[in-house]
């Protein structure tokens, strides 16, 4: 044993085996219940770090899973639509127009307008339907108005109609499913909005 201390200054364990000295920073073997206490505090300060790695190790799946993210080209996001089962018909535009799609969606044409496209990447779309004037336009106003404090899509009343639209940013590109989900609250949005505008 080193530095003249011998075996018989520590006390075999419970299975009669002698414990592996344990050195302090002096030179002296640290007592067994001297060593227990400081492994037990050990073992208490290792336990925050020890939940909050596999707290992170759950994490890591979630993020590990990445879906297809989409560039902003109205040609992908008629592929999209195709995908999900719609007919899309894209409008390419011209140097007056951005490009549009007109799509069916439960017997109507939904029409998504790109915007603030340059070099054939568009930064938003917007999705909008229009409708003809209630015979009683009187209080048409406030039903607009109550309509755009609860609802995500906004609606306004136009020289020809009533219209709702709502906007979807492509800036940065976009995953499938989110485009999809966003699409899908249009349209249930736009069956509420036509059962309130009448």
């Amino acid at each position: 044993m080193g530095q003249g201390v011998s075996a018989e200054r520590v006390n075999p364990g419970p299975s009669g085996v002698i414990p592996t000295p344990r050195w302090g920073t002096s030179g002296r073997v640290i007592p067994q219940s001297s060593s227990v206490r400081h492994t037990a505090g050990m073992k208490r300060s290792l336990l925050p770090l020890s939940l909050a790695a596999f707290s992170l190790s759950a994490l890591a799946p979630a993020h590990a899973a990445t879906a297809e993210v989409i560039d902003a080209k109205p040609a992908s996001l008629v592929k999209v639509l195709g995908d999900e089962g719609y007919k899309p018909e894209l409008r390419p535009g011209d140097d007056k127009t951005q490009p549009s799609i007109v799509l069916k969606a439960n017997g109507d044409s939904v029409y998504l307008y790109f915007s603030g496209c340059k070099n054939g990447l568009c930064t938003r779309v917007t999705a909008s339907n229009g409708f003809e004037f209630p015979k009683d336009k009187s209080g048409l106003a406030g039903k607009l108005a109550s309509w755009n404090s609860q609802w995500y899509s906004q609606a306004y009343e136009d020289k020809d109609g009533v219209y709702l639209d709502a906007s979807y940013m492509l800036t940065g590109s976009y995953t499938k499913a989110n485009f999809v989900a966003w699409l899908g609250a249009y349209l249930d949005e736009l069956d509420k909005f036509a059962d309130e505008l009448y």
